[in-house]
């Protein structure tokens, strides 16, 4: 049988971190990282059992993996990304936390949890119902009596404002071109962008062959969804999970309630 449009795209996210997980460290760098990982720390503990086991979907490499079990959690990571994976596993401070290559439209059995969180833009690459709908009902499996699912969506203004435009970093060591198109005007729409970054190859004689001071290209793909609220709330509910709550990220501050247009993320809490 042949590949859907959607499933192609899905492939296009796992090729594309497969293709940067050896610089992702270095590209992923966030100074709200640890805001972003308080917000989910006061949602976790606002509305969930008060257990400690927590699963972390869309792991990566492990950033928010090590960042919750530094704040007490019994973690667990998974990724879609093998190379990723391994390099999660490499991470001296990641050590003693385990980490799984799993889809999360289909994770395997990892346990029974009491969070499970998703950071950033996992679920973004589900760029259909269906698959959205499968990852909502795969996360419901792990979950235990009490548990909670926290995770984050762009909002529609978040996507308008990130890829109206070229974004261009230029820093000492690398340079980062963020291609992105067409700005969506409409809810749930698709947005395919193109990401394309030169690493220094190294100084000071020669680096595995290459000259000094020259440079490494390398180009991936990343196929987004923007999510509405409206969709978001429907395919949980199709999907047997209970809503019970959503906040607003704007201007860097978690508010009462979402905001499509102003607001930059729109964080959910759901249970069985």
């Amino acid at each position: 049988m042949a590949a859907d449009a959607a499933d192609i795209r899905f492939d296009q996210a796992l090729t594309a971190y497969e293709t940067v997980a050896a610089d992702y460290d270095s590209l992923a760098i966030d100074p709200l990282f640890s805001r972003w990982v308080s917000f989910y720390q006061r949602l976790i503990e606002k509305y969930g059992s008060g257990g400690k086991k927590l699963l972390d979907v869309g792991c990566g490499t492990g950033n928010s993996a090590v960042a919750f079990r530094n704040l007490g959690y019994e973690v667990t990571g998974s990724d879609l990304s093998p190379a990723m994976i391994d390099r999660a596993r490499a991470r001296p401070d990641n050590e003693g936390i385990p980490f799984v290559v799993g889809d999360l439209r289909d994770l395997p059995d990892l346990g029974s949890f009491d969070a499970v969180t998703c950071m950033g833009e996992p679920l973004s690459y589900l760029t259909d119902d269906q698959q959205l709908s499968g990852a909502f009902r795969s996360v419901a499996r792990q979950l235990a009596d009490g548990g909670v699912f926290v995770f984050d969506m762009n909002t529609l203004g978040s996507y308008q404002r990130a890829y109206a435009v070229t974004r261009i970093i230029d820093e000492d060591g690398h340079f980062d071109v963020w291609e992105g198109g067409p700005v969506p005007v409409e809810p749930d729409a698709v947005i395919d962008v193109t990401h394309t970054y030169f690493r220094r190859v190294g100084e000071g004689g020669r680096v595995e062959g290459v000259e000094a001071n020259t440079w490494r290209r390398v180009t991936s793909r990343h196929v987004y969804r923007h999510h509405s609220d409206a969709t978001v709330r429907r395919l949980l509910a199709d999907s047997g999970l209970r809503l019970v709550a959503a906040h607003g990220l704007t201007a860097g501050e978690l508010t009462d309630s979402g905001d499509e247009i102003r607001g930059r993320k729109i964080l959910y809490v759901v249970s069985r």
